[in-house]
């Protein structure tokens, strides 16, 4: 046997006895594995231009789905086209032009037997490569007059062979995803040469009976309506039948995963009890919210349990996380274990320690920190204190990780802002604390962590309340030509006795012209807010200095604060009611976010100043969303439509990843109908060895065998 299959074959095996079920000597779907080479009518050049569309495998290409359909009613000289009218017009580019201003649009002249048409498309920098005078255009779209002349705006359209003359077009006609060199209608007519052979190695992974009580087509005759309807309504079933499908193998692979994973790992029980609850209770100075007492049931209820807890617990900036962590934490301590939690970053790693000592300083519950800042002999005393179980909390960052760190009881662990650590990383932390309680925490869940979510690999709660007194927050965009505006504004709010962050994306870098935080402080100092206590704070600061300056803000001995995003965490000064950031299109949604809820922490009316001249549609669309939406969750959402989701079961992080249905994510049917199905099939058939379950044990090896291992990653 050749020694990489045989290698890839064991490799399949163990990624599959780690999720509970073994492989079966068949491969099925040959054909579909088979390199997109060998596929009718693609060579050489074009196999290299369907590998930057990610088709590598003839699978990949029945999977390359149409992007749109378009509905010809047949082909209408430019002579008798009427305004408000839909119609298709073929001819010839005589002329293009490119218009550059605020919003760019360009325009080419189709001319055929009867007359002209120009067709108009708004920030649209790709066409002037892709339509050029002499080329053959197909273009429908909805028809108006200017001048009297009939035009088309953001038609759809499709570049043609050189021979003149209308031809024959389908009543739908796929629009698929294309590039200069490979246009829609080339791999339309490649899809349709292949289609045939490719359809009869598609496996079919339910009965008749449940894809009626569905409503959904069989595996088959979703591919071939996607690919060839006969309506729009075909095809737009089509998607849905092929949608439901993928939701339902993912969230079947979390399901088995996770499943093997309890069943081998046995957790600690921790006390719960009402008499710990009045205790733990005690030492807060607050009542919690409604929405936190319903997370801390959960938690009570989990934590009491013989089976690892993997709760992930998402809520808005300052709605309290921090505490419920506490209260989970202390849980642990209450019954004689430990409790970490785990930090991405110093800064939040040593505001999490302080936050827990002011909240603890009445008990007797030793906390200690471990970063790579703290001096030798406290880190000794710390690990020494962590090994033999004195230490009830240790806050920490990735030095949590080391091998030297041994806790002698810890029964939970805590993940903040777990966004922050990589795939790669949260799959070490899983493995290494496999028969601990995990207790996960995000504000504004990157495109991944909303998609795992909505997929079901971790028991959710929702902190959906935030505490009284919460100040409003106005979020504005500035350009920059009016940021002299923008800091006598901030000089107004020092003056009636406000604080104010100014956010720069870089230490002392001028990469592309921006300005970095080391040249703004000086700046600002110098300008326009020279008589005012301005102080500087980034990750290079000795921490003892980052932890005064801090300390000194907090306390109203500074009046601004210039950092990088070191601060968009764990910081809580109520007087701070400014936020400014520099170049802030440069800055993800995620951080953005963050970055706002470092503000509105008192009752005072607060303000978010985006400076940022939005030189890209997606940084347009970005600073919308923020204007728009105050919601971590919407702001989730922005970004996961903007970034896509990343790899549900792998390590990439973000990009469209493995689900090709992302606008379907939040159909109010098709991902909950999926993962209903999924667990109970799980629940029913848990190593899928039953004879109907063959081609779907099948699928999730084809796909899964090397990555089953990080389904349960939140």
């Amino acid at each position: 046997m050749d020694f990489t299959r045989s290698q890839n074959l064991n490799e399949s095996r163990q990624a599959a006895d780690i999720a509970g079920f073994t492989p079966s000597p068949a491969s099925g779907n040959l054909l579909l594995q088979q390199p997109v080479t060998e596929a009718r009518a693609i060579g050489g050049r074009r196999a290299e231009l369907f590998l930057r569309l990610g088709v590598k495998t003839n699978e990949d290409l029945l999977n390359l789905l149409p992007r749109d359909y378009v509905q010809f009613q047949g082909h209408v000289d430019v002579s008798r086209l009427a305004a408000g009218q839909k119609a298709t017009v073929e001819g010839c580019i005589i002329q293009t032009r490119m218009i550059r201003r605020k919003r760019s649009r360009f325009e080419a002249l189709l001319e055929e037997a009867t007359g002209r048409c120009i067709l108009v498309w708004f920030n649209r920098w790709d066409l002037p490569d892709k339509i050029t005078p002499g080329c053959r255009l197909r273009a429908t779209g909805t028809v108006s007059f200017f001048n009297g002349r009939p035009q088309m705006m953001q038609p759809q359209f499709e570049c043609l062979p050189d021979t003149p003359g209308p031809r024959a077009v389908a009543a739908i006609e796929p629009v698929y995803p294309a590039t200069a060199d490979l246009p829609s209608g080339t791999i339309r007519q490649i899809v349709l040469a292949n289609l045939p052979d490719l359809l009869a190695d598609v496996s079919e992974w339910f009965g008749a009976d449940a894809l009626a009580s569905k409503r959904l087509l069989s595996r088959r005759a979703a591919y071939e309506a996607a690919h060839r309807p006969q309506s729009l309504a075909e095809a737009q079933l089509a998607r849905h039948t092929l949608a439901y499908h993928e939701f339902f193998i993912y969230q079947l692979a979390v399901a088995l995963r996770r499943a093997a994973q309890r069943n081998k790992a046995g957790a600690c029980p921790l006390r719960a009890d009402d008499l710990v609850d009045r205790r733990i209770r005690a030492l807060l100075d607050f009542s919690l919210t409604d929405a936190q007492n319903r997370v801390v049931k959960s938690l009570r209820s989990d934590l009491a349990a013989a089976v690892p807890m993997n709760r992930l617990i998402q809520g808005d900036v300052g709605c309290g996380k921090t505490v419920v962590a506490l209260y989970a934490m202390l849980l642990a301590v209450a019954s004689g274990r430990q409790a970490a939690l785990l930090a991405p970053t110093e800064l939040l790693a040593e505001q999490h320690f302080l936050t827990l000592k002011r909240y603890l300083a009445a008990s007797r519950v030793g906390v200690g920190l471990l970063t790579a800042g703290v001096s030798a002999a406290d880190r000794k005393r710390t690990l020494s204190d962590a090994a033999d179980g004195s230490m009830g909390i240790l806050v920490g960052t990735h030095a949590l990780l080391r091998e030297e760190l041994h806790l002698k009881h810890l029964a939970l662990l805590v993940v903040d802002e777990q966004h922050k650590f990589g795939v790669q990383q949260r799959a070490v932390i899983r493995d290494r604390y496999v028969s601990v309680h995990m207790l996960i925490m995000t504000a504004t869940p990157i495109p991944r962590t909303l998609a795992m979510t909505l997929f079901g690999d971790l028991d959710v709660s929702t902190i959906d309340q935030s505490p009284p007194g919460r100040g409003k927050i106005v979020t504005r965009t500035v350009p920059t030509v009016n940021r002299d505006d923008v800091y006598t504004f901030a000089r107004k709010m020092i003056a009636q006795g406000r604080q104010v962050y100014v956010v720069a994306p870089a230490i002392d870098d001028n990469v592309g012209g921006m300005q970095n935080a080391v040249e703004l402080a000086a700046e600002l100092s110098a300008g326009p807010l020279k008589d005012c206590r301005i102080a500087l704070l980034h990750g290079r600061i000795d921490r003892d200095e980052r932890m005064k300056t801090m300390e000194d803000f907090r306390g109203g001995r500074i009046d601004a604060l210039v950092s990088t995003t070191v601060i968009e965490v764990g910081v809580d000064v109520p007087n701070a009611c400014l936020m400014v950031v520099e170049h802030a299109d440069h800055f993800g949604l995620a951080q953005l976010h963050q970055l706002r809820g470092r503000i509105g922490r008192g009752g005072n009316q607060s303000y978010c100043i985006l400076v940022s001249d939005q030189q890209t549609e997606e940084a347009a669309r970005r600073m919308a969303a923020m204007v728009r939406h105050s919601s971590g969750f919407k702001i989730a959402e922005e970004d996961l439509k903007l970034r896509g989701m990343g790899e549900l079961i792998g390590t990439q992080q973000s990009g469209h990843g493995d689900i090709a249905f992302t606008d379907l994510l939040f159909d109010p049917y098709l991902l909950p109908a999926a993962r209903a199905h999924a667990m109970e099939l799980a629940g029913r058939d848990p190593h899928l060895i039953q004879p109907a379950h063959m081609h779907i044990r099948r699928e999730l090896l084809n796909r899964f065998a090397r990555t089953l291992s990080l389904a349960d990653v939140g």
